[in-house]
Parts: structure tokens; C-alpha cells; sequence
């Protein structure tokens, strides 16, 4: 994990999921935790070599790269967590995390690893959108439910740390269709994003390096998004079960599936754009012959 100082109160700790540090008169906010416990040790030796001492740690969402490091970070150091509501609930009980993409049902061994169920932490308050000062470090949460029901961006220190409501453009050609719950929400998501160039010096991704300007990448992942929603819509007119509306839906986006836990984050994101078909008047769902079907309604 690298230190990247991007204000003279903000920095983004990058790594395969990125941290951050919102600092002020020697105190900081930890924004997310990373994946592991071993992540969680390269953040404490971080905050160590810059010689402030942490205030908390916020949690955006509740992925386990995002969370995952947060039982070690609080037990090592002793201050609070805190996460949004819902969001906290995973965090404190992390099985929850496969349990839903297991269709809440005991999850088989594919999704018992670090990437889908972190250690369990236990959450000190509840986040809410809005000015925030933790520990004397004072910062902002905004709302971006979407790709988690409950995410919160966080921003301070002339840095806004956006989490996973938006991706890189590599990281979104790399997954192809992203992880949505609410794919509505998303896209007010993303309008947002874009109204906020020129508020903030640096914008943080959950995954990628800082950037200037966040519009553009919320622009190629709206665009993205419609792609996805397209081809949902194109194949409900071809196939009526889930199995077959999502492998069709890929196909037309080009994508090869490379193994359970992926089809499962898939499959949530078809299942999204099919609700927010039937929310539209669309689609409908019933049951025939002991089958679940979508049909154009």
C-alpha cells in the first residue's frame, strides 16, 4: 500500500482497494480498511511514520476489500468505527455478506474467502449524510447508494474519497458488469458525482488512482450502465428464465464469466436492471410449471 499526499490535509492510501487519511492538528479519520488484517497492519505502519494519531475509522460500504481490515485496525488501536446504517449490520456481521449473494442460504465454500467474508467488527456509531466531526476532524457524507444499498462517499481535506460509486474506466472494462443493488440509484448516483468538479482538489476511487475531475469517469459509467441495462432488456426477449436472460445479457456485452463468485455479482446486477424494468412497467415475473419466468410486459 503507497501514501499518496494529495492536499496538506488528505491522502489516499493506494492499493487494490484504497484507504484514506483525512488529517487535522495531529488527529486523522481512516476512511475504509481494506481487505485483510495484513492491509490493516501496512495502514497502522502508515499512520505511524506520519505521526498523527488516529480519531476513527469510517466504513463507505460493506464489500469485505472495503472492510475487511477494520476488526484488526480497531483492535490494535481502540477507536470507534463507524459505518452507515444497513451497511453497519454486514460490517458487524460479515456473513451476511455471501449469505445474500448466496441467495440467503448457507454459503458453499466459494464464498467463504477474505473477498466475500471478512472478520467480523464490531460498529461504534451509525454514519448519516451530512457535516461530520469525528475526534475533532471534521468532513463531510454524502450519500451514493447504488452499488451497495446504504454507500456513503466521504470527503475532507479538499479530497472527496467516492468509494464504488464509481469506477476507473480500467476497472469498469476489467469487470464488464459491475457489482449494482439499485441500479436506479446508481444512475442518481452518478448524476451527482457529476456536479461536483471543482469542489474537491483530488476524487479517490475505491479501486484506481486520484483523480482531478470525477465527471468524465461518471459519465463512461452511466453510459456503461445503460449498455448493461440495454442488453438485459434486449435478451428478457429472448429467454424468460434468470440463467439464460444473464448469459445472453453478457454475450452481447462480450463477456466470458470466470467462475461462481463472479456469476453470483453478476446475477445481482441483472437482477436489478430486471426490477427496475418491472418498476417501469416493462417486465413481469410469475411462476410457470415450477418455473421462475421475466417476460416484456
Amino acid at each position: 500500500m503507497d501514501l499518496v499526499r494529495l492536499t496538506g490535509s488528505a491522502y489516499q492510501l493506494h492499493g487494490g482497494s484504497n484507504a484514506g487519511l483525512i488529517v487535522q492538528d495531529g488527529r486523522a479519520i481512516l476512511v475504509d480498511t481494506g481487505l485483510d488484517k495484513d492491509t490493516a497492519k501496512k495502514i497502522l505502519r502508515i499512520v505511524e511514520s506520519l505521526r498523527v494519531r488516529l480519531a476513527a475509522v469510517v466504513i463507505t460500504h460493506a464489500h469485505a476489500d472495503h472492510f475487511g481490515g477494520a476488526a484488526t485496525v480497531r483492535a490494535r488501536t481502540g477507536v470507534p468505527v463507524y459505518a452507515p446504517a444497513l451497511e453497519a449490520a454486514i460490517v458487524a456481521n460479515p456473513i451476511l455478506e455471501p449469505l445474500y449473494l448466496f441467495s440467503g442460504a448457507s454459503p458453499a465454500a466459494e464464498w467463504r474467502h477474505k473477498f466475500t467474508l471478512a472478520d467480523a467488527c464490531p460498529v461504534d456509531g451509525l454514519l448519516e449524510a451530512g457535516d461530520v466531526t469525528l475526534g475533532g476532524v471534521p468532513f463531510t457524507v454524502i450519500a451514493a447508494p447504488g452499488h451497495a444499498p446504504n454507500q456513503m462517499m466521504i470527503a475532507g481535506g479538499g479530497v472527496c474519497f467516492v468509494a464504488d460509486a464509481c469506477f476507473a474506466p480500467e476497472i469498469l472494462r476489467k469487470h464488464g458488469i459491475p457489482f449494482y443493488v439499485d441500479v436506479e440509484q446508481t444512475t442518481e448516483t452518478l448524476n451527482k458525482l457529476s456536479t461536483l468538479d471543482g469542489k474537491y482538489s483530488f476524487f479517490v476511487p475505491g479501486h484506481g488512482e486520484a483523480v482531478r475531475e470525477i465527471g468524465p469517469w461518471a459519465e463512461e459509467n452511466a453510459a456503461r450502465l445503460a449498455e448493461i441495462r440495454q442488453a438485459v432488456a434486449a435478451s428478457l426477449a429472448e429467454a424468460d428464465d434468470l440463467g439464460g436472460i444473464l448469459q445472453r445479457a453478457a454475450a452481447r456485452l462480450g463477456l466470458q464469466i470466470p467462475n461462481p463468485v463472479v456469476y453470483t455479482l453478476t446475477q445481482t446486477t441483472i437482477l436489478a436492471c430486471l426490477s427496475a424494468l418491472q418498476k417501469a412497467g416493462s417486465a413481469s415475473v410469475r411462476v410457470v410449471d415450477n418455473r421462475l419466468c421475466w417476460t416484456p410486459a
